[in-house]
């Protein structure tokens, strides 16, 4: 799990191939029905309390950790996720007039101050993986505000989706039961979900209405099927709670069980405190009761990563890899960067290669992760490469803004005879871009 902080505005996006999954899953279930030809829609989670979700007309949804932890089924969530999605694909953003005359120092906020925290507390760079793109993001949601009619047009479009994936509307209307409430309460006490989604009685009494003409009825979601693997709300929140907690006094405050939450917990506590051994044991254990799981087969990659066994953590996120090779629905990108990363470490060229080739797919897919073009540079360095390390350099400084280091760095590998034509023309657009900078 990767925790990109943003120090100035209190702001922590968390990355996990997992979580992401998980959610992954629920807006695929959501959008499956859609009529649009949309692209698809990746989630992201935010490290905030409070009961929130929004959408900013990128092809992200943002989640809040309060969301995850207060809501009753995953239905709610599905619910709270199908009117964000009824924004974007009704093209909501795009009829707002919006500000931006300030929106650049929040992404300049987030390449500055902008870290990532490793398990052991410190920071480690290597982690910050979509930290540029977040920081523009929420650059544009501070100035974005639908209106009530919109809002009402989402909740149509939720209710119409819900309907045609058989999702139950018990989640949601237990939300806009409690939003209903919160009407007669003083605007200080009311919750971030009410403030940014304005209620009236209308929204409710339409979801009333359409109960009414529903034939069937469906039970609310407890689980997602996850390769024989049944994941609840609980798991999730659980994990979130392993990875932000003091693993000391998890330890500490160990109960002897058997079930999964608990072990997982443990193990987190002991890799985070550098217990190795300890966690290497509880994962194989994890794994032996729960082996077409992909996710403990990556924790497992992580802690051998942590404890410098890089072959044993190649070996196991490719294991993560081979399982999911066939979900489609899943945005993997995740353990591919942590592979990548792993073979970087062997130090040999067969190795560095195939780093370098897992590394140039992920470009194609999150060309903003300034972090991925470092590992680049990294790799080319390391077989000699050094027009292409310049130009991967170049990238890397464009999207922290940084426009002086980049024509530095463009400059030297322009002049590199050896350069392959791809990264010369990548080198010639650079230059382009920073002239109209």
């Amino acid at each position: 799990m990767a925790s990109n902080s943003y120090a100035a505005n209190n702001v922590q996006l968390i990355r996990d191939a997992e979580i992401e999954f998980f959610f992954q899953r629920i807006i695929n279930n959501i959008i499956k029905h859609s009529n649009s030809k949309t692209k698809k829609l990746y989630p992201r989670l935010i490290l905030n309390p409070t009961y929130n979700a929004f959408v900013v007309g990128t092809n992200k949804i943002y989640l809040h950790t309060g969301l995850v932890r207060n809501a009753n089924s995953i239905d709610e969530i599905q619910g709270v996720l199908a009117h964000e999605i009824g924004h974007l694909l009704l093209k909501h953003h795009t009829t707002r007039l919006i500000d931006r005359k300030d929106s650049s120092k929040y992404s300049n906020i987030a390449a500055i101050a902008g870290i990532a925290l490793g398990l052991s507390g410190n920071i480690d760079p290597n982690l910050a993986t979509g930290l540029i793109i977040g920081g523009q993001d929420l650059a544009i949601k501070s100035q974005l505000q639908f209106t009530r009619g919109q809002e009402t047009h989402a909740d149509i479009f939720a209710l119409n989706i819900m309907k045609k994936s058989k999702i139950s509307y018990l989640g949601l209307e237990k939300l806009l039961i409690k939003l209903s409430e919160e009407d007669f309460l003083n605007r200080e006490t009311k919750s971030n979900y009410y403030r940014s989604h304005p209620f009236s009685q209308s929204r409710l009494d339409l979801l009333k209405r359409y109960k009414e003409g529903l034939l069937n009825t469906y039970t609310e979601t407890k689980h997602l099927m996850i390769e024989d693997k049944l994941i609840s709300l609980k798991y999730i929140n659980n994990k979130i709670r392993s990875y932000n907690s003091d693993p000391f006094k998890t330890i500490k405050n160990k109960i002897t069980k058997s079930d999964d939450l608990s072990r997982y917990s443990l193990i987190i506590a002991y890799l985070k405190s550098g217990n190795y051994d300890l966690a290497t044991h509880g994962v194989k254990l994890l794994i032996k009761d729960n082996k077409n799981y992909p996710f403990y087969y990556e924790l497992a990659g992580d802690i051998f990563f942590s404890k410098g066994d890089f072959d044993l953590s190649i070996e196991n996120y490719k294991k993560a890899l081979k399982i999911l090779k066939n979900n489609y629905d899943l945005s993997n990108t995740l353990i591919k960067l942590s592979l990548a990363k792993s073979l970087l470490k062997k130090n040999d060229i067969v190795n560095i290669k195939e780093a370098i080739s897992l590394l140039e797919d992920l470009i194609l897919i999150e060309s903003n992760w300034s972090n991925l073009w470092r590992l680049i540079a990294q790799g080319y360095g390391k077989i000699g490469k050094i027009g292409v390390t310049y130009i991967a350099l170049a990238e890397e400084s464009i999207i922290k803004r940084d426009f002086k280091k980049a024509k530095k760095y463009v400059d030297i590998a322009l002049k590199d005879p050896t350069l392959p034509i791809n990264y010369r023309l990548r080198g010639n657009d650079i230059t382009t871009r920073i002239k109209n900078k």
